[in-house]
C-alpha cells in the first residue's frame, strides 16, 4: 500500500474456492486481503469492507467500489480516497 496518495488505486481481485467447499477472495495487488465466505453472495457482500479495513489499518479512509472489467479472471475493485471525494466535491460540501 505504502504512503498516503491522491490516487484511486484498483484491486483486482481472484477467487477460487477451497477444498471445504468455502470461496476464498485475496489480491496481489492488495497484501494481506484473504476473504473466505460460504457462497459467492457472502463474499462480494464482503470484500469492500475488507479492503476498507486494510486501507484503514495504515491511517488511509477509502470508499470502495466494484469496477466494471471484461476480465474473466478477476473482479476489480476501486479504492476511493475519501479526500478525493472532497476535493472533487467541492468546497462548498467538503466543509459542511
Amino acid at each position: 500500500m505504502g504512503a498516503s496518495t491522491s490516487m484511486v488505486r484498483i484491486v483486482r481481485v481472484r477467487v477460487r474456492e477451497g477444498n471445504t467447499g468455502l470461496f476464498h477472495a485475496e489480491s496481489s495487488d492488495l497484501r494481506g486481503l484473504l476473504v473466505p465466505a460460504p457462497d459467492m453472495d457472502s463474499l462480494w457482500a464482503r470484500v469492500p469492507g475488507a479492503i476498507r479495513d486494510l486501507y484503514a489499518a495504515v491511517g488511509e479512509k477509502v470508499i470502495v467500489t466494484r469496477v466494471e472489467d471484461s476480465d474473466p479472471d478477476t473482479y476489480p475493485f476501486a479504492a476511493i480516497p475519501e479526500r478525493v471525494l472532497a476535493e472533487q466535491a467541492g468546497p462548498e460540501t467538503a466543509h459542511h
